[in-house]
This record gives structure tokens, C-alpha cells and sequence, in this order.
């Protein structure tokens, strides 16, 4: 293989791997990539197994095969280099990088050993708005697991229902057991599909990064085991959680208790000033209500106490419940609308946080006992 391409395309490239690779894996080849040159062109394939990132470059392919290569290591190296063309030559397990007066020799391994891509089985792709999905990452995304014993928990699960072609609910959901967001989009479907996965945390992580990077179009698809993700040139292939997702349904309240509109960006504020003298073992904020009035307490034994309060729109019968001020504060900071309906019933029961300007977006924190 020898191919030329321009240093800001390579770096690029190598940049939306770098995720996927996984550098202290016990099968070396995993830590490299895999580079195929043809027609013009240049796919480089990324994968720890689990997770997948295939991507295709244009690229002034002079000699078409294959190499893996180090992708943290070719990456440092595209990372110094001059602006410019960057030429690959392949000699024997060995690859030599040069561009401009530079040049590096890098060993490679043999193309044989290195994990096909997934092929497509005909999936059914669904079309989706790049900012819709977008959006729907970032607004349930901090409620999921982080290396959760529960394995179901370190993911966002996907539901979509259609008996025929038409407009169908997206829904996804996440939780880690003490709180949950839950968003529903519109999508338009080409026939009957029924779809209950659960899309893993670093999957999520990496669809993220690409659909930050620039506008296109994007499609998903599912099997029983996979999530297929499109942009443009890009796939991303990832295993599912297995497992059954929590009955999430049972936790939502079905009756609306004492509802109070809260302005988000002052209670915000509120919320990180009083955090700043949380106990960082348990990050508990006294939450007590009174009519029209918020009053949050941060109480620490070694540093002392912190107290805010925020006027709110509220008429019920006073009380006092405990949450942990990290998951409110992320809460508030994933809500687009100016104002929060904070929806609670008894200082023991869930509570429940929707989007004034969004219907199809709640979020859930469990309290705490203070």
C-alpha cells in the first residue's frame, strides 16, 4: 500500500478512533488500525470488539492493499507534522510516515490478524434528524450507569413501536437506579418495526463525538445484537447491552402532586453556590418548600453551611425532602425552556422535573434521607 493524503484530512480521521481503540488491550492488534487503500480512496477501521468506527477518506491511493498501524502512535505523529501532504509506504511489517523533511519508520502487524468489519444484513435504516438525536444523547445521557454492576444500567434504551409505515414515537431512557431522564421524539418509518435495545455508554460517547463534528445526514439501524450508526462516509458499529431494562414505567408517578415552576437559571445558580459546602460523599441539599419560596441548605460538619433562597410559583403545604445537588444541577442544565415543573408529592417520593416548552422530556431524582 502507498497512499498521499493531506495532514488536516489524516489527523481527522485518526482523531474519531481514538475512542474506540483501546490502548491496554490484551490482544495487541486492537490497539492499531486497519488501513485498505482502493480507487481513490482509503478506509481506516477502528474496533475493541464491542465497539466499531469505519471511516472513508479521499486519499491519492499510488499502490492499493492494507497495514494496521499504532493509532495512538501514528496519530502523535500526524499531531507534529507540517501542514501538507503525508505519504505511506508499506515495506515488509514496516510502514514509512514522511511529510515534508520528516520521516518515521513504524512497525505494523499483518492485515490477516486484524478483526473483519461487520457487513449489513439489510437493516432496516431509519433517517433521523442529526439535531434531534443529538439532543436526545445529551438530555438522558447523564442519567446513565458508569460501570454499574447492574450491566443494563450502562446504557440508554432505544423503543420504537410501528405496526406500518407512518410517524412512530422514539423513545430512549436512562437510569442508574436514583434518577432518570426519558425523551420522546417523532419518526418517520418506512414499514412495521419494533425495536427494545439497549445502545452502551461508549457507543453513545462516540455517536456524540460524531455528530458534534459537522452537519449531515444520519440514519440508525437495529438487530438483535447491534446498533448501526450512519453519517455521511462514517459508520459506527456497536454490540447491544444484553439484559432486560428496569420496568422504568412503575417509578414515574402517575398523579401530579405539588407542582412548582422553578426558573431554571436562578435555581441553577442556587444549586452550585449551596454545592459548594455539600458533603462530597453524598452532595445532600435540604430541599424545603413554603408558599412562593424555595430555601436550599448545604450543611457540612468540617466546613460549615450554605443557604439560598429562590423565589418560586408554588401554593401547596409546606414541607421539607433531601436530593443529592449534583443530579438536580444536571437535571436543570439539560433543559432548553426558561422554566422548570417540578412535580412532587411527599418528602419520600420521587420527584419529577419536566421541560416547560417540552412535552416530550421529563426527568426523575429520588430523594434523600437527611
Amino acid at each position: 500500500m502507498k497512499i498521499r493524503m493531506e495532514r488536516g484530512a489524516l489527523l481527522s480521521a485518526l482523531s474519531r478512533v481514538q475512542g474506540v481503540v483501546e490502548r491496554r488491550n490484551t490482544v495487541p492488534i486492537l490497539s492499531n488500525i486497519l488501513m485498505e487503500a482502493e480507487d481513490g480512496c482509503v478506509h481506516i477501521f477502528a474496533t475493541d470488539l464491542e465497539i466499531g468506527v469505519r471511516g472513508t477518506y479521499d486519499a491519492e491511493v499510488m499502490e492499493s492493499g492494507g497495514v494496521t498501524l499504532s493509532a495512538r502512535k501514528l496519530f502523535e505523529i500526524c499531531r507534529e507534522l507540517p501542514d501538507g501532504p503525508v505519504e505511506l509506504a508499506c515495506e515488509d511489517q514496516w510502514v514509512n510516515v514522511s511529510s515534508g523533511r520528516s520521516r518515521f519508520r513504524v512497525a505494523s502487524l499483518p492485515v490477516a490478524d486484524f478483526p473483519p468489519a461487520p457487513e449489513s444484513d439489510g437493516e432496516q435504516e431509519l433517517p433521523v434528524s442529526r439535531e434531534v438525536f443529538s439532543a436526545m444523547i445529551r438530555k438522558t445521557f447523564f442519567a446513565v450507569g458508569d460501570l454499574d454492576t447492574r450491566y443494563v444500567l450502562n446504557g440508554v434504551l432505544v423503543i420504537i413501536d410501528a405496526t406500518e409505515a407512518a410517524e412512530a414515537p422514539l423513545r430512549m431512557v436512562a437510569t442508574n437506579g436514583h434518577r432518570l431522564a426519558l425523551i420522546e421524539r417523532p419518526l418517520q418509518v418506512d414499514g412495521p418495526i419494533s425495536v427494545n435495545a439497549i445502545i452502551p455508554r461508549k457507543a453513545l460517547i462516540e455517536m456524540r463525538k460524531l455528530l458534534e463534528e459537522d452537519e449531515g445526514d444520519i440514519s440508525l439501524a437495529f438487530t438483535d445484537k447491534r446498533v448501526i450508526f450512519k453519517k455521511e462516509r462514517l459508520t459506527l458499529v456497536s454490540q447491544l447491552v444484553e439484559g432486560t431494562f428496569p420496568s422504568y414505567e412503575k417509578v414515574i408517578p402517575e398523579r401530579k402532586g405539588a407542582v412548582i415552576q422553578l426558573p431554571k437559571e436562578e435555581a441553577t445558580a442556587a444549586f452550585r453556590r449551596v454545592s459548594l459546602l455539600c458533603q462530597e460523599k453524598t452532595w445532600a441539599v435540604r430541599f424545603s418548600l413554603t408558599p412562593g419560596l424555595l430555601t436550599l441548605v448545604a450543611n457540612n460538619p468540617d466546613m460549615g453551611e450554605a443557604t439560598e433562597e429562590v423565589p418560586v410559583a408554588y401554593e401547596g403545604k409546606e414541607f421539607t425532602t433531601g436530593f443529592n445537588a449534583r443530579y438536580f444541577l444536571d437535571i436543570l442544565q439539560n433543559v432548553d425552556g426558561d422554566t422548570v415543573a417540578v412535580d412532587v408529592d411527599d418528602p419520600l417520593s420521587p420527584c419529577v422535573v419536566r421541560d416547560a416548552g417540552d412535552e416530550g422530556y421529563l426527568a426523575l431524582v429520588m430523594p434523600m434521607r437527611l
